[in-house]
C-alpha cells in the first residue's frame, strides 16, 4: 500500500501485501463522458497499489460492463438499470471491496437503496458530489440527499464553492468532505489538423468557429450565445442532448441564425470520435452558464487548448486563480458576450496566450497523478 505523505515509510514496508480494493459503480459512464474520469482514475490508483476496477456501461481495461447504454426515454432503461444495480451489489457482496466509489449528479430513491445495500454488508462509501442540487429538475431532492449524505463516509467535490454549499444545506457532511479537483482530459485529443476536423463535419474552413457542447438543459444558457451570436460574424456548433426543453424553445434564434448560414446544430448523444472532431474544428468554445458547481466541458476545452469564454460565475473565476486562462462575461449578459467574442476572435495573440495558459493550468492541478493521489490519501486514513 502506498501513502501520501503522513504514512511513514516503515508503515508502508509493513504493510505493502495488505492493498485496499476499491470499486467505482457508474450507470452513467460513457454517456456523460465519465469513462474517462473513471478509467483515469482507476489506472492511476493502481499504480498506487490500491486494487481498483469499475463497473459501468462500457468494457475497458479497467471497466466490467455491468450497466446498459441507453437513456432514460428508452422503455429498457428502468428494468436495465434495476438489474444492472442488482447484479452490481450481488457482485460487491462476494468480493467485498474496501470502498465503493458512486458519482453522485441527482439523488434518487434507487440510488439510496443501492447504497443502503452496501452499507449493510460494511462496505464503504465514497461520493463524488458532481451538482450540490440538481441541474435538471425541479422537485424537491433534500430529503433524499441529507439520507445519502449520511450514508457516506467520504464526499468529495471538485472545488471550494461546492464544498462550501455543500457543508451549508447538509450539516451533516461536516468533516467529510474532500476537495479533490477534477482531472484532466489529455489524453483525449486526436492529431487532426482544424482543417482535416472542419472537412470531416463538412463545415467551413475559413471561417471562425464558435462551439457550444454538452448537454442542453435552461441552465446552460444556450439561449444567451444565440442572442450574442446575432451581432458576431462566425458559425456556431451547437452539439449535445436536449434535457428538460426542446430545439423549438430557441427557434427565435436559431431560424435566423440558420438563414444566414451561422449556425450547425447536432441535437444528440454524440459519440467520443464526434466530440474529438467538435473541438479540435473550433476557434472558441462558449459557457454561457446560469449554474454550475463544475464544468467538465471547461476541463476538456482547456485540455484541448481551445480557448474559454465563460460567464462569470464563481466556480469558473475560482478555476483560474492565478492563471489568466479564461476570458469571461456578465452572466445572462449577452450583449457583453457579443463584445467579448468579436474581440476574442479578431485577436490572434490573446487566443495563443489563453491556450498556453490554459494548457499550463490543467497539466499543473488537474493531473491524474495528483488526483489519485489524493483520492489515495482518503483510502488510506
Amino acid at each position: 500500500m502506498i501513502c501520501l505523505p503522513g504514512c511513514n515509510y516503515m508503515s508502508q514496508k509493513l504493510e505493502s501485501s495488505q492493498k485496499h480494493t476499491v470499486c467505482i459503480i457508474d450507470p452513467v459512464g460513457r454517456k456523460a463522458g465519465l469513462d474517462h474520469y473513471n478509467d483515469s482514475l482507476a489506472a492511476n490508483l493502481n499504480k498506487l497499489g490500491t486494487k481498483t476496477i469499475v463497473y459501468s456501461n462500457y468494457q475497458s481495461e479497467y471497466s466490467v460492463k455491468k450497466f446498459p447504454f441507453n437513456f432514460s426515454n428508452s422503455p429498457l432503461f428502468l428494468p436495465g438499470i434495476l438489474y444492472s444495480f442488482y447484479s452490481a451489489f450481488k457482485k460487491v457482496k462476494v468480493d467485498r471491496p474496501d470502498f465503493v466509489i458512486l458519482h453522485l449528479f441527482k439523488p434518487s430513491d434507487l440510488l439510496i437503496w443501492f447504497s443502503r445495500k452496501l452499507n449493510s454488508i460494511n462496505v464503504r462509501l465514497i461520493f463524488i458530489v458532481h451538482d450540490v442540487e440538481s441541474l435538471i429538475s425541479e422537485r424537491d431532492d433534500e430529503s433524499q440527499m441529507r439520507e445519502l449524505m449520511t450514508m457516506a463516509e467520504h464526499i468529495v467535490v471538485h472545488n471550494q464553492y461546492s464544498g462550501d454549499e455543500l457543508t451549508r444545506k447538509y450539516e451533516m457532511t461536516a468533516g467529510k468532505v474532500d476537495i479533490i479537483p477534477h482531472g484532466d482530459y489529455l489524453d483525449l485529443p486526436s492529431d487532426i489538423s482544424k482543417n482535416e476536423a472542419r472537412n470531416k463535419l463538412g463545415l467551413k474552413t475559413d471561417a471562425p468557429i464558435i462551439l457550444f457542447f454538452g448537454m442542453i438543459k435552461p441552465t446552460k444558457g444556450l439561449d444567451v450565445l444565440l442572442k450574442a451570436m446575432q451581432d458576431v460574424d462566425a458559425e456556431l456548433i451547437v452539439a449535445g442532448r436536449m434535457r428538460m426543453n426542446s430545439v423549438s424553445d430557441y427557434s427565435t434564434w436559431t431560424d435566423k441564425l440558420t438563414a444566414e448560414g451561422k449556425l450547425v446544430t447536432d441535437i444528440r448523444y454524440i459519440s467520443n470520435e464526434r466530440r474529438d472532431l467538435y473541438f479540435k474544428a473550433a476557434d472558441v468554445i462558449v459557457l454561457p452558464y446560469r449554474k454550475i458547481y463544475q464544468s467538465g466541458v471547461l476541463i476538456m476545452a482547456l485540455s484541448y487548448q481551445l480557448p474559454v469564454l465563460a460567464s462569470d460565475l464563481i466556480p469558473n473565476k475560482d478555476f483560474v486563480k492565478d492563471f489568466n486562462a479564461i476570458e469571461f462575461f456578465k452572466c445572462g449578459d449577452h450583449r457583453e458576450l457579443s463584445e467579448k467574442l468579436n474581440q476574442l476572435l479578431s485577436d490572434p495573440a490573446r487566443l495563443q496566450f489563453l491556450k498556453e495558459n490554459g494548457l499550463a493550468l490543467i497539466k499543473k492541478n488537474h493531473n491524474w497523478e495528483l488526483i489519485s493521489k489524493l483520492f489515495n490519501k482518503i483510502i488510506c486514513r
